[in-house]
């Protein structure tokens, strides 16, 4: 059931992009007498080549890597389904309300998911919930800053297109004046195409590329803290040796949007803090 829900979400968001790529395509054909006349190498090159150096200078070749890795979640389905989380976090709750420590032991060494693993374990060894919350306060503001730091990349190239679309304008009626000047006319149209294409070009970089990444990098940031922020409550509760049943229904309200308000007191910093 997931993983068809996971393909239909994909393929949605693929038709969604190749969809907007023909709209304007067919809007250029049929606008137009030459639409070859919008794709010109020239232009094409001050923009990325400006746009790629600006990024280089500004930042580590591996930051820009690692982000453009990320740049697939533009297909990738955004879809926050904590069940999973919650049931873990159930199971885990049931053994410890059992005193079954032996089993806890046994399972979370087994545990994949490592911001729930090492919060449990904290608890396990009967650390302070100031020592738990502090961690688990900490590995959320790293994640957050992580996810920040790779949208802050797009969206510097959606600020650097548009400028370097502008700098071949320039370039280009630069290039008609002198061609003027000299009364050959017949150039001039040329660099008056190279001139308007260039804006084209970083115009539609930004907006139809940068700024969609830009914006979906932000929508999954948001649900990777609301997810971990539902987790973390999760083992303040446990460790506050809260019934199965009351987990339930708190991380049930959480996961239906119904949470408004810190159940644990030793919550209020962390969901204030990371609240979406």
């Amino acid at each position: 059931m997931r993983i068809h829900k996971f393909f239909k979400v994909k393929i949605s968001n693929l038709v969604a992009v190749i969809a907007g790529v023909l709209f304007l395509g067919l809007a250029i054909g049929f606008s137009v007498n030459d639409p070859m006349a919008f794709i010109n190498i020239w232009g094409l090159l001050i923009v990325f080549g400006g746009t790629i150096t600006a990024m280089l200078v500004s930042y580590s070749v591996d930051e820009l890597i690692n982000a453009l890795k990320q740049a697939r979640a533009l297909t990738t389905p955004l879809n926050l389904d904590m069940s999973e989380d919650v049931n873990r976090i159930l199971h885990f709750s049931k053994l410890w309300f059992r005193h079954q420590y032996a089993q806890v032991d046994a399972e979370l060494e087994k545990l994949d998911d490592r911001f729930l693993q090492k919060g449990l374990q904290m608890v396990r060894d009967r650390q302070s919930n100031e020592d738990v919350m502090a961690l688990l306060n900490w590995k959320i503001s790293q994640i957050r800053s992580q996810e920040s730091a790779v949208i802050t990349i797009f969206r510097s190239m959606a600020t650097f297109a548009p400028v370097f679309g502008m700098v071949g304008s320039l370039v280009g009626l630069v290039n008609m004046l002198q061609i003027i000047e000299q009364g050959s006319l017949g150039t001039a149209s040329s660099d008056m195409a190279l001139a308007l294409v260039t804006t084209f070009y970083g115009l539609l970089l930004a907006n139809l590329v940068f700024k969609p990444i830009t914006t979906r990098l932000e929508q999954r940031r948001n649900l990777k803290i609301v997810q971990l922020t539902m987790v973390a409550e999760g083992i303040a509760l446990i460790q506050q040796q809260r019934t199965p049943a009351a987990i339930r229904d708190i991380l049930m309200s959480y996961v239906q949007g119904q949470y408004r308000e810190p159940r644990a007191e030793a919550m209020k910093p962390l969901i204030a803090k990371y609240s979406v």
